[in-house]
């Protein structure tokens, strides 16, 4: 009967190199309780088709109406209502702001609208301390590959990381390969690819920890999972060819 010893050593060595290891597995490994760090968050800058949300507001309100066609925070809870009526940047990085014409916001941070913004209204004479509030309201980041729920995000946070990102997408499946993941980032008009390894500490330190709106973050798959793709490495496949091997052998022997 060496064929089933055969068999049998056979099946054990291809299932204790198709398990995934612990050090594959864990997130942020060699951290400790006394590391600390520091990270600088990036203002984000504006790009084509992002969607502005602008409100405009004075001691006295109704001054400010002519700057807010549809009042101030009309619509807050109706997500598609503020996409509809928000300013989005055009192919040029202009919107057309009411009473004030095409203003180029391409390129620039939230504070640096802000500013602008505030700095033409009071040139303008209308109001003599305005108020400024600007929101980026269709921020968003697409994920791929192993994860529980891939597709496209979208966060009105100002300082999105990898880790939330991935969080929201219902975290990586256990075949997702966490020493490889990329990013994909769109930096005017040319496409920057980041490597990340979520499993080493200094993923705090990336370049990429920070997420910015049109992200594509890429979860490739583990070794398990590649082989798990074919015929032979699919433990399913494995188990009822191996079955019926023995069964044959069997039926053959008597």
């Amino acid at each position: 009967m060496k064929i089933f010893r055969y068999v049998f050593i056979y099946f054990c060595v291809t299932t204790i190199f198709s398990c995934s290891t612990k050090k594959e597995i864990l997130y942020v490994q060699n951290i400790s309780s006394q590391d600390t760090y520091s990270y600088e968050f990036i203002e984000y800058q504006i790009k084509t088709d992002d969607i502005l949300k602008i409100d405009v507001n004075s001691e006295i309100p109704e001054a400010a109406t002519a700057f807010n066609p549809m009042g101030i925070g009309a619509n807050l809870s109706d997500k598609t209502s503020m996409l509809y009526n928000g300013y989005q940047v055009n192919n040029e990085g202009y919107i057309n702001f009411p009473s004030i014409g095409e203003i180029k916001v391409q390129d620039l941070t939230i504070s640096q609208i802000r500013e602008l913004i505030y700095d033409t209204i009071v040139k303008s004479g209308i109001l003599i301390n305005p108020s400024v509030d600007v929101k980026i309201i269709n921020s968003h980041f697409t994920i791929l590959g192993e994860v529980s729920m891939p597709g496209r995000y979208e966060y009105l946070k100002n300082n999105m990381n990898i880790l939330e990102a991935i969080g929201m997408a219902g975290d990586l499946n256990i075949t997702g390969k966490r020493s490889d993941i990329k990013l994909i980032r769109d930096i005017k008009g040319k496409k920057s690819v980041y490597n990340i390894d979520i499993t080493d500490k200094n993923i705090l330190l990336n370049n990429a920890y920070q997420i910015f709106s049109g992200d594509i973050i890429i979860v490739n798959p583990n070794t398990t999972r590649v082989k798990n793709a074919g015929v032979i490495g699919n433990s399913g496949t494995l188990l009822s060819l191996l079955s019926f091997l023995l069964t044959s052998i069997i039926v053959i022997n008597n």
